[in-house]
């Protein structure tokens, strides 16, 4: 009986995981967003941009990168476009919202390169709608060129 119980209660214990697998989402693709950053200093919009490629994949320590295409956080024809990834989020799910968080310090990527003095805070990322639609909002600080400014990313799934 002892061992039917255990058997019972470990098969139990593995469906609930294998649940918990089919409801992580990070790697459902693309999401072709809105872009819209403001100074923070002057509350003024410093840029909108469509088109913005945002992506979710899953790594092999089962933290989830973000990258996002073609940022460009003011309408200065001299800025660069730029690929930026924040690694290493982790994630979780609440009643059908998929919530990535921080694991510490986030760090930027920019096109390759690791930026540690870009300070990311006020950070929030999630999916809803069964994974169609995307949000992403954080800060941005860097004191030495007098950044200050929120980036929030809107959009849908890339089918």
């Amino acid at each position: 009986m002892k061992k039917f119980l255990f058997l019972l209660l470990a098969s139990a214990a593995f469906a609930a995981c294998d649940n918990d697998d089919d409801n992580f989402t990070p790697d459902a693709g693309s999401y072709n967003c809105l872009l819209v950053v403001t100074d923070n200093t002057t509350g003024s919009e410093t840029n909108r941009t469509s088109n913005v490629v945002c992506n979710l994949e899953e790594q092999s320590d089962k933290s989830v990168s973000l990258t996002m295409k073609n940022v460009k956080f003011t309408d200065n024809p001299r800025e660069p476009v730029k690929t930026i990834v924040f690694p290493k989020l982790a994630c979780r799910n609440d009643d059908g919202t998929t919530h990535f968080e921080s694991t510490g310090t986030i760090i930027p990527e920019i096109d390759g390169t690791p930026y540690e003095d870009y300070r990311i805070s006020d950070f929030e990322c999630r999916l809803t709608e069964n994974a169609s639609t995307f949000h992403l909002a954080f800060t941005c600080v860097n004191a030495n060129y007098h950044l200050n400014h929120t980036a929030a990313f809107d959009g849908t799934i890339i089918q």
